[in-house]
Order: C-alpha cells, then sequence, then structure tokens
C-alpha cells in the first residue's frame, strides 16, 4: 500500500498551478485559448500521461521481474476525448489506449506479458469502470 500526496498552489499567472510532491515540483496550465499561458500541460494531459507512465513503468518492473523476458521496445500512445456539459463542468469521455511492444517473447508469451501490463498498471485499473477505454496492442 502506498500513500501519496501532491500539493497545488494556484499561481497569480493565468490558470498555472505549481505541483510539489517528494522532492519533485512541476507546473499545470491551460492553453492560451482557455486564458492559460501554455507554460505547461493541462490537468488532462497529465491525466493521460499518467496512464502511458504507469503502463510503460508496470512493463519495465514486470521485465525485471523475469529472467526470460527482454523488452526491445515498449511505448504508449494516450488520446482523449472530454466532454463540456451545459452547466459548465466537463469530464473525460474515453481514452484510446495504443500499445506498440517488442518483446523476446513468443507471440502468445508476448500477449499475455501485454495483458498482465494492463492488469497491473495501478492507473488504469483505477480509472477502469470510470472512464470508457479501448486498448489496442501494435
Amino acid at each position: 500500500m502506498g500513500k501519496y500526496i501532491v500539493h497545488s498552489t494556484l499561481r497569480p499567472a493565468g490558470d498555472q498551478v505549481m505541483n510539489q510532491t517528494g522532492g519533485h515540483t512541476y507546473l499545470a496550465d491551460e492553453p492560451l485559448v482557455a486564458k492559460g499561458t501554455d507554460a505547461a500541460p493541462n490537468p488532462v494531459q497529465y491525466l493521460l500521461g499518467a496512464v502511458g507512465s504507469c503502463m510503460s513503468v508496470t512493463a519495465r518492473e514486470i521485465e525485471n521481474s523475469r529472467e526470460n523476458l527482454t523488452v526491445k521496445k515498449f511505448k504508449v500512445d494516450v488520446s482523449g476525448e472530454t466532454t463540456s456539459f451545459d452547466d459548465g463542468s466537463s469530464k473525460v469521455t474515453h481514452i484510446d489506449i495504443k500499445v506498440t511492444a517488442e518483446t523476446n517473447l513468443t507471440p502468445a508469451d508476448h500477449q499475455a506479458f501485454l495483458n498482465e501490463v494492463v492488469k497491473k498498471c495501478t492507473v488504469h485499473e483505477s480509472l477502469v469502470g470510470a472512464i470508457p477505454m479501448d486498448i489496442s496492442f501494435e
């Protein structure tokens, strides 16, 4: 079990938010068309990046736990769609995930590895049921 704490502080410039966690500091912002300063990714981009990053880290962790597995390439392309509502709210309504991977495994074992990555990815598993997602493997 892990516990994560992020402190987010709105800055005086546009929609900039300074986030601090552990020894890391990172900025979030909105694009110019949304009255931000476009100085950093927006929160939805961070969410999509979290999915791809978590799957990638999970693939590496699985590789490191197995002597017979070599991951030659692992790339995740994540896109998302948002919907805005009449009351001014919005939400992510769909996520597409495309995983491109090369391993030294047989085709059947390669597919089992990819399925394991998805199942063990904390961010993906946290979003399952909340946001419809399509995953494709290449």
